[in-house]
C-alpha cells in the first residue's frame, strides 16, 4: 500500500473535495448555502458557526491532500478524512430521520460522503493491515 495508486488517488480526490467545499464555505458562505436552499444572510451568529465548520472542512482538505504525497501523513490522513466523512454522513441520516427529509442537493452530498467514508475506511484498514504485515516481517528478523 506504500505506493498505491488508488490510495493516492482516493486522498487527491478527498483532498481536492473538501478543499473546494470548505474554502469556498469559508469565504463565501451565504453563496454556499443558498444553493441549498439554506439562508444565512444577516445572521451573524450562523454565519460564525458555518465559517469556524468550513474551517474545519479545509484544515482536514490540507491534511488529507498532504498524505496523497507524504507517506509520514498517509496514515492519519486517511484515518482522519474517512472518520470526517463518515461522521458528516452520520450527522446528517441522523437529521433526516429526526428532522424530516432536505432538498435534493443534500441527499446527494449524504450519499457521497457515505461513499467515501467507506471507501476510505477500506483503505485505512488495508493500509493498516500492510504496515502490521511489515511490522511482523521485521520482527522475524530481529
Amino acid at each position: 500500500m506504500k505506493n498505491s495508486k488508488v490510495l493516492t488517488a482516493f486522498l487527491i480526490v478527498a483532498g481536492l473535495l473538501l478543499a473546494f467545499i470548505g474554502g469556498s464555505t469559508l469565504l463565501m458562505p451565504v453563496e454556499m448555502k443558498a444553493g441549498a436552499g439554506i439562508d444565512l444572510a444577516g445572521n451573524i451568529s450562523v454565519l460564525n458557526d458555518t465559517r469556524a465548520s468550513a474551517a474545519l472542512l479545509f484544515a482536514v482538505a490540507i491534511l488529507t491532500f498532504l498524505g496523497a504525497f507524504r507517506e509520514n501523513l498517509r496514515f492519519t490522513s486517511i484515518l482522519v478524512s474517512s472518520l470526517l466523512f463518515l461522521s458528516l454522513g452520520v450527522g446528517r441520516l441522523l437529521s433526516i430521520l429526526l428532522d424530516g427529509m432536505p432538498v435534493e442537493g443534500l441527499l446527494g452530498a449524504t450519499v457521497l460522503e457515505f461513499v467515501l467514508g467507506i471507501a476510505g475506511a477500506f483503505l485505512f484498514i488495508s493500509l493498516r493491515n500492510k504496515h502490521q504485515e511489515a511490522l511482523q516481517i521485521i520482527n522475524q528478523r530481529s
